[in-house]
């Protein structure tokens, strides 16, 4: 080793000194072709080493250089009188001089020029390495960025909503990321490598002859729907959008197939939500398109068999004829409010009822509407149990739960209705009813269905949320029955253990006796109350108008009557005396209900407007008679029910 150390420093000056190698061997030669014509004076010596260093410098392209270096070397040697040019006489010896000092100039020259190129050299050995130390950092760089970039597309890949998966042209994953292994029904990662059919096996199944187009044709298949597709593990079916492509090297080279996979399940569910909105909307436009002519003639209906119960003793046949021809009408009524209630297009009004009245009227539909399969059983309260609602949203009510029971019992069951009035002290366990101490009346729909689970029950409250089939439920069920106790200041829960059946327990406030029976019963002859006022009767239904004037007549009212808006304007303008109340309908031929009830306002400002409609709710609020509070009587009515509304109106 030490051997070694000690050699080191002698190779490394050995090998600083070859690149002047050649410089040295010409100062060699120079001083041996001066001696040896010194020692020789002979013309064959120095012309053989003078050709031989001729001949050198000619190979190496320098003559130019020597001659110039000879020629130097003279005029130097003349200048400076060397010794020996005198003291030589011979010729030979003077010529030699001028070859040695013309080799020793060539060398001088030469050792700057090898000191020149070894500058050179170094120079260029360091911009290659500058060079090769920028290829390296570049290409650590680019490494750098190509790992980057796919450690996002990997982030991407795993963050994204659409499933992905790359298989090669043998059918072997080659990617699958989270999404699509979820879609699946399969655990995430272990699958590069696998048969697709190993490691997605409900996409294979769906696939396999589509992937094997795409890999025959090199054709891409875009964007086509997969239905009822029902991976491991998930309790419903699922609809997919696949897109299936084949992945290409740059020279066109087919490697594989790429697949994507979008779940529209959720889509799809609203498209059938959206398209059964759209026919309840159409049968809503049908319900509130005949309800106008058809309330028209129940009012008629209604009308004319009280009129004709006034006039006959009670125990006459005929009276009793007229009542049935009443009940009749009432049922009527009752379908066609139903039927708006259904299509959501009913004008509310809340007033007082008796639940038990109201749940007693619905059970022969309630019969009807959950088939004979399942067996209706109705608990009353011994006591009435009154409250402040709207008796088509109470309706309403009872139909969405009776429907959401009789679905849950596709094999049949026991449909339970309860009525009670109950005290809420405010210590009761935790019972889910947000409702301070007070009286209440309950409704509690109970079934002996299938139930639901905690998560579900978790969702039955919100819009659209349904468990049934696609194009079997809207998903408002539950929804409107919640808007609607909510609206009348109560509370509904609904308890349910899966295989044991659900409860909706409903909580109202209820209305103290007194408060209940403050109100007189419409169909009471004798509450009903006359006037003397003076009527603008405005009715373009010329077998209801008529009818109208005859009942407020009989009552003690004066009456003018008009057909339309234009026709009560110029009654109006034509009539001397004062006008007490107008009733007029809303929409009209010429002029409408709410147009004529503006210009009264001006040319008769003490006139009350009483307004009445056969139309549904929607009609009647477009043309703005419901937001600023105006008085309305919503067809068909009674005659009882036609004066108390007047009475009360002309009371203000």
């Amino acid at each position: 080793m030490e051997g070694e150390r000690k050699s080191r420093p002698i190779f490394t000056a050995v090998r600083a000194l070859v690149p002047y190698a050649e410089t040295l061997a010409w100062i060699g030669a120079a001083i041996f072709v001066g001696r040896a014509s010194e020692l020789l004076a002979h013309p064959t010596a120095f012309f053989v080493f003078g050709a031989a260093i001729t001949l050198c410098t000619w190979r190496r392209g320098r003559i130019a250089g020597l001659l110039s270096a000879i020629l130097g070397a003279a005029g130097l040697t003349w200048l400076v009188h060397v010794p020996g040019f005198r003291e030589t006489a011979s010729v030979w010896g003077f010529v030699s001089r001028l070859v040695m000092f013309g080799l020793l100039s060539e060398g001088v020259a030469m050792i700057r020029r090898s000191r020149d190129a070894a500058k050179v050299r170094e120079s260029e050995l360091a911009r290659i390495a500058t060079e090769a130390a920028i290829d390296r950092e570049s290409a650590v760089l680019l490494a750098r960025r190509r790992q980057e970039a796919l450690a996002v597309l990997d982030t991407l890949l795993a963050s994204s909503p659409v499933g992905f998966a790359y298989v090669d042209r043998d059918f072997n994953c080659v990617l699958v990321n989270r999404v699509l292994a979820e879609m699946n029904g399969v655990g995430d990662g272990g699958h590069a490598g696998r048969p697709l059919h190993d490691a997605l096996p409900v996409l294979a199944s769906r696939l396999e002859s589509t992937l094997h187009k795409v890999i025959e044709t090199g054709q891409p298949m875009v964007a086509f729907e997969l239905d009822d597709v029902r991976p491991t593990g998930f309790g419903r079916a699922s609809s997919w959008l696949v897109s299936a492509y084949p992945v290409r090297t740059p020279d066109q080279r087919l490697l594989g197939t790429g697949i994507a996979v979008v779940d529209i399940s959720e889509r799809k569910q609203l498209e059938g939500q959206l398209s059964h909105a759209m026919k309840m909307e159409a049968v809503g436009r049908l319900a509130g398109g005949i309800a106008h002519d058809f309330n028209n003639i129940l009012t008629a209906i209604k009308t004319y068999s009280q009129l004709l119960r006034d006039g006959l003793p009670p125990d006459d046949p005929r009276a009793i004829d007229a009542r049935e021809i009443q009940k009749s009408a009432d049922r009527a009524t009752a379908l066609t409010r139903q039927l708006l209630a259904f299509s959501r297009k009913q004008l509310l009004q809340p007033r007082v009822l008796d639940l038990n009245d109201t749940v007693a009227e619905m059970e022969r539909m309630l019969v009807r509407l959950i088939g004979e399969d399942v067996e209706l059983v109705i608990h009353l309260a011994p006591e009435s149990c009154w409250v402040r609602a709207d008796p088509g949203q109470v309706e309403q009510v009872l139909m969405n739960l009776a429907v959401n029971a009789r679905d849950a019992m596709p094999d049949g069951g026991v449909l339970l209705i309860e009525t009670d009035n109950v005290m809420r002290t405010g210590h009761e366990l935790d019972d889910g009813l947000g409702l301070p101490p007070g009286s209440y009346v309950t409704l509690s729909v109970r079934d002996t269905g299938i139930g639901m689970s905690a998560e579900t029950l978790g969702h039955v409250f919100e819009p659209f949320f349904t468990t049934k089939g696609l194009g079997q439920g809207t998903g408002l069920g539950l929804a409107t029955v919640y808007g609607i106790v909510k609206q009348s200041d109560g509370d509904v829960v609904v308890r349910s253990t899966p295989g044991r059946g659900t409860t909706v327990d409903i909580c109202l406030p209820r209305l103290a006796v007194g408060d209940a029976a403050a109100g007189p019963r419409t169909d009471d002859p004798a509450s009903t109350p006359n006037g003397n006022e003076t009527v603008l009767l405005v009715e373009d239904d010329e077998s209801l108008r008529p009818l109208m004037r005859r009942v407020l007549e009989t009552h003690g009212y004066a009456v003018l009557e008009a057909r339309h808006g234009k026709d009560a304007m110029r009654v109006a303008t034509g009539h001397g005396g004062d006008v007490d109340l107008v009733i007029t309908d809303v929409v009209m031929p010429e002029m409408g209900g709410r147009e004529l009830a503006e210009r009264l306002a001006s040319a008769r400002p003490s006139s009350k407007i009483l307004f009445v409609s056969g139309y549904t709710d929607d009609v009647v609020i477009r043309q703005g008679i419901l937001d600023k509070g105006r008085p309305f009587l919503q067809k068909p009515f009674t005659p009882q029910e036609l004066l108390t509304k007047a009475r009360e109106v002309l009371r203000g």
